[in-house]
């Protein structure tokens, strides 16, 4: 396999089993997120009701990602994913069984996918810099983003198969499904051979462990105008699970079918980019500018589509671009701090992409109420735009350009 193939990391063992189980543990978790956007609406939810919904999702992140970041620094890492992955299970069937009961209502709804969020919250910086560990420092790259792809490959089957099952058994039996799905990733947790992990070194206790993150992030120009792009972008155009229902209700005029292949086309943009950053040993500030306007363009183009099949098509490139930025903003995060930063760094970044959401998200449905579907989508385009400008110009007068080396990428 070529040096610079996007999938050389799969030469390991170890890579090849965490990543089958959690592959069809998150094709399991993509089809409970979709069935509980389906539920919300089933039971009279609108745009604001979506909107609060996913920011119940994600407001645990925001709130204590850093600290969860900072948890997984000292912690052993392959241990703390076991025990939060199985509380991620439990809390599916708990979801599954409440519906079926016939007790789900909207609070409730919101109560649970708070709970899913909070331990979402520290499963997210605490894998992620586990699969690290699956591979040599020269490979770090390559395994993040193959995590990404991974992860978001799973939204090619979850929404569908959600949308499909609906249909058919009830929301309910589809909760509970995703509660076994984790066993999936149980299992391959535990064949692994620990003997082949590259441990990273824990970080020692600090009475400040999280500011001692943000203060490695922020003490770099780059890494500062990075992140604040990374923030704008993050906070107002990447609130699909709100905007795309919308989309399809009042301007496409779908039914939630749309929605489920909707999603399932755009994971195959998302896959797509991450590959495509996957080949690279080590990722420029360009690719960080380039793929924020190609996210630009490609989300004002969905926004206008009024018919499924070029909507269909649109979301492909979306997807593409909005995984791509995703990636090379988090490699450069990456490239630039020290190891036993990782997981705070990786936190950090989490907590930007989606812990920002339960500001855009309400405000995204506010919008599309107020102002209709198209302006849902459109306006995040916009202030990326905008974003994706200022940090090129900002970028560009502090350090004269972009594309430099990044001379801290080996650290």
């Amino acid at each position: 396999m070529d040096d610079r193939s996007p999938f050389r990391s799969f030469r390991e063992r170890n890579v090849r089993i965490f990543f089958g189980g959690l592959a069809l543990s998150n094709i399991g978790t993509w089809a409970q997120t979709t069935a509980v956007i389906l539920l919300v609406r089933d039971l009279g939810g609108g745009g604001l009701e979506l909107g609060i919904v996913t920011a119940c999702q994600f407001l645990p992140m925001l709130l204590f990602g850093l600290y969860a970041g900072a948890l997984a620094d000292r912690s052993d890492r392959y241990r703390l994913t076991i025990g939060i992955q199985s509380l991620m299970g439990i809390q599916a069937v708990a979801l599954g069984i409440v519906d079926l009961a016939g007790a789900a209502n909207i609070t409730l709804l919101y109560v649970l996918t708070a709970v899913y969020g909070l331990l979402a919250a520290f499963d997210n910086p605490t894998r992620r810099t586990f699969a690290t560990e699956l591979v040599a420092p020269e490979g770090l790259t390559n395994i993040l983003s193959l995590s990404t792809s991974v992860m978001t490959g799973a939204r090619m089957f979850g929404p569908a198969l959600a949308a499909l099952l609906v249909d058919r058994i009830g929301t309910g039996w589809v909760f509970l499904l995703n509660g076994v799905s984790f066993l999936a990733f149980l299992g391959a947790m535990a064949r692994m051979d620990a003997s082949r992990f590259h441990p990273i070194a824990r970080a020692p206790r600090s009475s400040r462990p999280v500011r001692d993150g943000l203060a490695e992030v922020w003490a770099d120009p780059v890494l500062r105008i990075t992140l604040v792009v990374f923030a704008l972008v993050s906070t107002f155009a990447y609130n699909y699970l709100v905007a795309l229902p919308l989309l399809v209700v009042d301007r496409i005029r779908g039914d939630d079918a749309l929605f489920g292949w909707l999603l399932s086309a755009m994971s195959v943009g998302n896959v797509v980019g991450s590959l495509f950053v996957a080949r690279l040993m080590v990722v420029s500030q360009r690719w960080v500018y380039a793929t924020g306007t190609a996210l630009a363009v490609s989300l004002a183009a969905v926004s206008f589509t009024t018919n499924p099949v070029p909507a269909l098509l649109l979301v492909i490139p979306l997807g593409a671009a909005s995984t791509a930025f995703v990636n090379s903003a988090n490699m450069i995060f990456q490239q630039r701090t020290a190891p036993q930063m990782r997981s705070r760094v990786l936190a950090l970044a989490t907590v930007v992409f989606l812990g920002s959401t339960p500001i855009g998200g309400p405000i995204t449905g506010a919008i599309g109420d107020t102002h209709g579907a198209l302006w849902a989508g459109l306006y995040g385009a916009i202030v990326a735009a905008v974003a994706v400008v200022g940090g090129l110009l900002a970028l560009m007068r502090l350090t004269g350009g972009i594309g430099l080396p990044e001379e801290r990428a080996t650290r």
